[in-house]
């Protein structure tokens, strides 16, 4: 998985050196941008770390560029920097998705702090996004039937009512479980229920395709998916 950057877009050339300086110093990479055009133009979606943006640059502003973000889905977790700051202001960048807000002149600690905080957010973003993409291509390599049988596992229903509530032999039962641990790569119903949960998968969701006849789910592999 690639590593975090952080992007600082201010169209002040010795804020983006000053930052970058101090990004390099304690480990970190960053890139600079003059604007929020070129930001936009250079970085493509699937990059991720963190943004520092000023709110007023010549061309879009930080704000509009946090909308434009948010137009193409893109949850960079974001710190907005702003010599005019007023409730208005906060107000607005919160709405916008910014994760933190910080008054010029602010101290060296108080951006590293952000930084920190936000580069934590993206990873545990990617982390659940990887998560999510691998239980879900598990999830496609089971069988309807199999589809069936995991859902009354992850109910708790004993194999015998499972058996009774889908019209199948008991044993047709304990193998099409067998099959749906081995597929999901877990060994019990307990972790199913926990990886299931991680991913934010609803079961209930996934029946219904089946109820109806289609493919339940059929997603590329997480690393055709995954930077």
């Amino acid at each position: 998985m690639e590593k975090g950057v952080v992007f600082v877009v201010d169209d002040d050339p010795s804020v983006c050196r000053s930052i970058s300086a101090m990004v390099q110093v304690m480990g970190l990479h960053a890139e600079t941008f003059d604007s929020a055009e070129r930001f936009l133009e250079a970085v493509p979606l699937q990059r991720h770390g963190c943004l520092i943006t000023d709110v007023r640059m010549l061309g879009m502003s930080g704000m509009q560029l946090l909308e434009r973000m948010s137009d193409r889905g893109w949850t960079l977790p974001t710190i907005v920097v702003t010599a005019y700051a007023d409730v208005r202001i906060a107000v607005h960048a919160l709405r916008a998705g910014a994760a933190t807000l910080l008054e010029k002149p602010y101290r060296d600690q108080e951006l590293w702090d952000g930084i920190i905080e936000t580069m934590a957010a993206s990873e545990k973003s990617v982390k659940n996004k990887a998560t999510r993409y691998a239980v879900r291509y598990r999830l496609s390599l089971l069988t309807n039937e199999e589809l069936r049988v995991l859902q009354e596992m992850v109910r708790g229903t004993p194999n015998k009512l499972i058996a009774k509530a889908i019209d199948i032999a008991p044993r047709t039962v304990d193998l099409r479980r067998q099959a749906v641990l081995k597929k999901m790569e877990v060994a019990s119903s307990i972790q199913l229920v926990r990886l299931l949960g991680e991913a934010g998968i609803a079961i209930e969701d996934l029946l219904r395709d089946t109820d109806r006849g289609n493919q339940p789910i059929s997603l590329q592999r997480p690393s055709e998916a995954l930077v």
